[in-house]
């Protein structure tokens, strides 16, 4: 079977930074790659990026794929279709997500048809504060930085960081549920042992407020990528039906500043 790779490039819907998360795959043969977005942030673009797996030896620049038909439908019947504004970026700012609405995604490409669908959490759970820790890990003690926020009463809420260290996305995975922590105050460090913040820098985290499928695909990205020895490595856990990888997630999003001191 032969090894690919698959260049996941990341589209955060408020922020023009890209990411790419280099993952090696077991895959007979190539599949395209979908990673799609609606937020609740007026200000950004719903966003749907569509790419191919690589091969192993390949580099990983992203490679849009052109041609696909794009839509989203709102859970109140109307459906809005994505122009591709870039070679394999398709966009629209017609419309704006709403917590607890549903958004179904689908996309038609050389035949086939790849639906997805993912619930924006009613509940918007904001950050209390950002906070900068002298962290001991592994002999070393970096600054971390650590969200802190309120879990809302009641199973099911789910969360992912994403963290920018002058403007740049950190190449790490951060997640989080209430399947421990229901209703409680929660410190989340974001541990990231690659990284090297210094004082004067700035930071910002973004908290969004996920679905649980959702959750399920960037956790077991996550496990997959930092190499987990427990788990047999395999394709992240995908909410897209038709074959393709990826994921679409619906979600709410907030943000804090800090400067390091």
């Amino acid at each position: 079977m032969k090894r690919v790779l698959t260049a996941l490039a990341v589209i955060v819907s408020c922020s023009s930074c890209e990411k790419v998360i280099d993952i090696d795959y077991n895959e007979a043969a190539t599949k395209y790659v979908i990673e799609g977005e609606v937020s609740n942030d007026p200000a950004a673009a719903n966003t749907v990026k569509i790419s191919q797996t690589k091969k192993f030896e390949d580099d990983n620049t992203f490679v849009g794929i052109s041609g696909a038909t794009v839509t989203i439908q709102v859970d109140n019947g109307i459906i809005y279709s994505l122009p591709e504004t870039l070679t394999g970026i398709y966009k629209t700012t017609a419309f704006t997500g709403t917590p607890g609405s549903v958004y179904k995604l689908t996309v038609k490409l050389n035949e086939t048809v790849f639906t997805a669908t993912s619930q924006m959490p009613s509940q918007i759970v904001l950050m209390d504060t950002l906070t900068v820790e002298d962290l001991s890990i592994r002999g070393s003690n970096p600054k971390t930085i650590q969200p802190d926020y309120q879990d809302p009463p009641g199973l099911g809420n789910s969360y992912r960081f994403i963290e920018y260290a002058n403007g740049i996305q950190v190449k790490h995975v951060f997640v989080q549920n209430d399947d421990i922590s229901d209703g409680q105050h929660i410190t989340r460090a974001l541990i990231n042992e690659d990284g090297d913040l210094d004082t004067g820098d700035t930071v910002k985290v973004e908290m969004l407020c996920i679905d649980a499928n959702v959750y399920k695909y960037w956790y077991s990205l996550d496990q997959a990528s930092t190499g987990n020895s427990m788990v047999t490595p395999a394709n992240p856990v995908s909410n897209i039906s038709g074959g393709a990888l990826g994921y679409f997630s619906a979600h709410s999003i907030s943000s804090k500043t800090i400067v390091i001191q």
